[in-house]
């Protein structure tokens, strides 16, 4: 009988230490897949981040620091320091302002196994973009605009990788398409249909967020995806309640999810834009709101990107 007991203790032992692994284990999965989603870095005062930048095998320190209101980043890699020197054109990688906070990206976009750095930010409240590229002696930048959209197509399928730029403004999304050859980005044209990469879509959410206040019963039904969580319907109903205005200053956005035809079938949106107190115009802030666009097919059997969840970071 005691033997019996005995065994019966350690089978329940032997299932909790099974459900505590598992549960470990699902949490992990969880917490790693949507931190995964989450690419660009936002950069608020100072930051610190790792990487290979160098091409040496060891990770190096990409240094972000704020001085005198503006953006410095300097990259310590073994022995030497490395600064990145915006060109002449751009001046500056950004000023720092609490309500537009820097964006960076890395990202491999001439699949050498060095990625590129890709800054955001502005200047007198106008968008600024630069990009900076190791030549194996330094960092040079080999790309600036005035634009406020940037985004990275094909950025992990076997195709070649794309950089867009592009503007949101006057009611309308204009973009420009980019790969890289012989250490620089070249333009390309391109005949992009209405709703690339879901920009029909993020131009409508963007006019939404300009509009609040708006009741949750007013939304436009045409941007959402039928299975949009009905907490992110109320997330948006409790932005819209705020007494605030929403002005849009920059996005980035990249595809994560493809087909089997490795096309983009998922692309993730990153807007920010700056709230303003409309009982205190003095009083604002910024608000970084996380948008996945999924392509889903419409009554027509025309596949349109629609928005399939929203989070405000």
């Amino acid at each position: 009988m005691k033997l019996q007991v005995l065994f019966f203790k350690k089978k329940i032992i032997y299932y909790t230490l099974a459900i505590i692994v598992f549960t470990i284990i699902l949490t992990f999965f969880l917490f790693f897949r949507k931190s995964s989603i989450s690419t660009f870095n936002v950069v608020n005062e100072s930051k610190m981040m790792q990487a290979d930048l160098t091409a040496d095998g060891t990770k190096d320190i990409l240094y972000i620091k704020t001085d005198a209101d503006k953006y410095y980043i300097q990259i310590n890699s073994e022995d030497k320091s490395y600064y990145l020197e915006p060109s002449k054109k751009g001046n500056t990688v950004g000023n720092y302002y609490p309500q537009w906070p820097m964006r960076l990206t890395l990202m491999d976009i001439s699949r050498n196994n060095i990625p590129e750095i890709f800054t955001q930010a502005s200047v007198n409240d106008k968008a600024v973009q630069h990009v900076f590229l190791w030549t194996g002696e330094k960092f040079d930048d080999i790309f600036c605009s005035r634009n406020n959209i940037l985004g990275f197509i094909d950025s992990k399928n076997n195709k070649t990788p794309k950089v867009i730029s592009g503007n949101i403004k006057d009611g309308e999304m204009n973009l420009i398409s980019y790969i890289f050859i012989k250490n620089n980005l070249k333009s390309f044209n391109y005949n992009y249909a209405d709703n690339y990469m879901g920009k029909n879509t993020i131009l409508g959410f963007v006019n939404l967020m300009a509009s609040f206040p708006l009741s949750e019963l007013n939304m436009p039904k045409e941007l959402f995806a039928p299975d949009l969580n009905g907490n992110d319907i109320s997330l948006l109903g409790d932005l819209s309640s705020q007494k605030t205005h929403f002005t849009f200053q920059d996005g980035v956005f990249k595809d994560y999810n493809w087909d089997k035809d490795g096309n983009a079938s998922e692309i993730l949106w990153t807007l920010n834009f700056k709230g303003t107190d409309t009982t205190n115009l003095k009083e604002t802030k910024n608000y970084t709101i996380e948008v996945i666009v999924k392509l889903m097919p419409n009554e027509n059997n025309v596949s349109i990107f629609k928005i399939s969840s929203v989070t405000v970071k």
